[in-house]
Order: structure tokens, then C-alpha cells, then sequence
């Protein structure tokens, strides 16, 4: 299974590379459209990078998170939790089954901006959510830029959940589905600002093309090594 992981991860390769690129046009493009509508969003994100700086990183409500991540994931794929323990700087949760999503869905998954979009969604049922929006983009910004620092750092500092599936394996996946969560998180967001179908459409054709270079590259390889 190691093996086959490791080929798994070299054949996503390519069009991991798309989709980063791909991203990263789209990242531009939005920022270079900001406006006084969606400024709270920055600012949000600004102020968690300086508050993380200049204070401390907490560390504790991202272990939390992080260990309730692996619980909710065990629990949506059957698993029973045995043990839930936290600490200020570690914690652990047992759980009856163990697969690739709960391994690393915490690395993934923003949960406390995942929890913040359902709350302010849910509300629009009893009150006009218009009237929040300034402050949902605001603590929106800092629960992603929360999320995505302290994952880096977590993953720079080591983890066992990353050697579990092998880390070329598991660092490949990470970055794979982080980029369709943060898009479909920033859909939700901004509904307004970005086209979902248009990005996916435009990194498929992408990838076929990058896919068709590249295997044409190697069979004509192939070819001359059989030549000789």
C-alpha cells in the first residue's frame, strides 16, 4: 500500500501544480478586487497574523479544534469515541476506526471557520444577516488565517498523523484538498466574487493538457531507450 501511495502522489503531482497555479491567479485577481465591502476580511486576517506575532500563538484553542476535528470525522464515519483528552499543548482522541479522513482531516479542514459559516447562515432564518456580514467577513478572515498558520506551524514542528499514510503521501492529500476546501469556503463567503464552476473548468483543461505533455514526453523516451 506504501508503494501504491507513493505512485498515487507522483500521478497528482501535475495536477496539484495546476490547481496551486490556478489558485494563485485566482487569489490575485480577488485581492486585487477588494473594496470597502469586503475590506472586513483582510483585516481580519491581518489582525490575527499581528495579534499571533506581537502576543502568542494559541496554541491550546488549536489543539482543541484540531483534536475535535478528528472526533467529528470519526463520528461521520462511524466511529464511537472512546477517549476525547486535551491539553494546553497536546491532545489525543480515541476512536473505534481509523481511516484516511480522520487521520488528517484536521490539516484540512478549518473547523472554526466551518462552525462560523454555519452559525451565520443559520441565523438568517430568524434575523437579516446583511446587517452581520461586516463582522462575518471579519471573523471569517481570522478563522482561516487562525487555521492555515497554525497548521503550517503544527506540520513544521512534526506530526505523527502525517507519517501514519507516509509523509510524501499525506502532505500531497493535504495540500490537494485544502485548495477545494478553501475554495468552496471562500464561495460561501464571497458568492459574489467568485466562479466556482468557471475555476475547476479552467484547471481540468489545464491539467489535460498538462497530463498529455507529459505522458507524450515520457513514451517518446521510452521509445529511445528502446532504440537503443
Amino acid at each position: 500500500m506504501k508503494t501504491i501511495r507513493v505512485i498515487i502522489s507522483v500521478l497528482l503531482l501535475p495536477l496539484l501544480a495546476v490547481l496551486i497555479y490556478k489558485f494563485i491567479n485566482l487569489f490575485v485577481v480577488f485581492a486585487g478586487q477588494t473594496n470597502m465591502k469586503i475590506a472586513p476580511f483582510w483585516i481580519g486576517v491581518i489582525t490575527y497574523f499581528l495579534f499571533q506575532i506581537i502576543f502568542f500563538k494559541p496554541m491550546s484553542s488549536y489543539v482543541f479544534g484540531h483534536e475535535l476535528t478528528h472526533a467529528i470525522a470519526g463520528l461521520l464515519s462511524g466511529a464511537e469515541i472512546k477517549s476525547f483528552k486535551v491539553s494546553q499543548s497536546k491532545g489525543s482522541v480515541s476512536l473505534t476506526k481509523d481511516n484516511i479522513f480522520i487521520t488528517l482531516s484536521p490539516y484540512f479542514i478549518p473547523l472554526y471557520a466551518v462552525i462560523l459559516i454555519i452559525i451565520y447562515f443559520s441565523l438568517a432564518w430568524f434575523v437579516n444577516i446583511k446587517l452581520f456580514y461586516p463582522y462575518f467577513l471579519f471573523l471569517s478572515g481570522m478563522a482561516l488565517a487562525f487555521h492555515y498558520a497554525l497548521t503550517f506551524y503544527a506540520i513544521k514542528t512534526g506530526q505523527e498523523d502525517i507519517k501514519v499514510y507516509g509523509s510524501f503521501f499525506s502532505l500531497v492529500f493535504i495540500c490537494f484538498v485544502n485548495i477545494i476546501i478553501v475554495i468552496f469556503v471562500l464561495v460561501l463567503i464571497f458568492p459574489d466574487s467568485i466562479n466556482i464552476k468557471k475555476f475547476y473548468v479552467d484547471v481540468f483543461e489545464n491539467a489535460v493538457h498538462l497530463y498529455k505533455y507529459i505522458f507524450a514526453g515520457v513514451y517518446q523516451w521510452l521509445c529511445s531507450l528502446k532504440m537503443k
